[in-house]
């Protein structure tokens, strides 16, 4: 299938749940409203859509069109889903998502002196994973005081690391 629209993923499909083909499912963004066509992707990037036929937010279970049995929806168990980036919701100003920072070149003085490869949100601060242009890896806190502006459209970062940061 060709997809014109921007993909990203939503969610994990896990493993199955009872005989019937129900599958559980992690969705990613918060407050995300599940439309009724998700896809998963195939090995070469193709991406396939599944019509959902039920689901439960309460318990976390999804069931297919076309999946309704144990073997059939154990085919699909393990795999990321995608949405189209139209469907995500709307976030506040100064908001984002990983898909909108990751890849984005990093700037410091009008020039690029890096790329953000990942995004670790685990501690109580994120901190951005940046591959800079030395081949290093540094990392950043993703704070106002160091990261002054972000243009998701252009995937450019703005930033004023701290003193001695590109000494690490």
């Amino acid at each position: 299938m060709t997809v014109k629209e921007e993909m990203v993923i939503a969610g994990k499909i896990h493993g199955t749940h009872g005989v019937k083909g129900d599958l559980k499912i992690e969705i990613f963004p918060p407050n995300f409203r599940l439309p009724g066509i998700i896809y998963i992707k195939d090995k070469e990037g193709n991406y396939t859509p599944l019509h959902v036929e039920a689901y439960s937010k309460k318990k976390g279970l999804i069931r297919f069109k076309g999946y309704d049995s144990l073997e059939k929806a154990k085919k699909l168990k393990h795999r990321y889903f995608y949405v189209e980036t139209s469907k995500l919701p709307k976030l506040d100003k100064d908001t984002f998502y990983e898909y909108q920072i990751l890849d984005s070149e990093v700037i410091y003085n009008n020039k690029v002196v890096g790329k953000v490869v990942k995004i670790d949100d685990r501690l109580s601060t994120a901190y951005l994973i940046i591959k800079c242009t030395d081949d290093k890896i540094r990392h950043l806190p993703f704070i106002k005081e160091f990261v002054k502006d972000i243009d998701p459209q252009n995937r450019k970062i703005y930033i004023q690391p701290p003193e001695g940061w590109f000494s690490l």
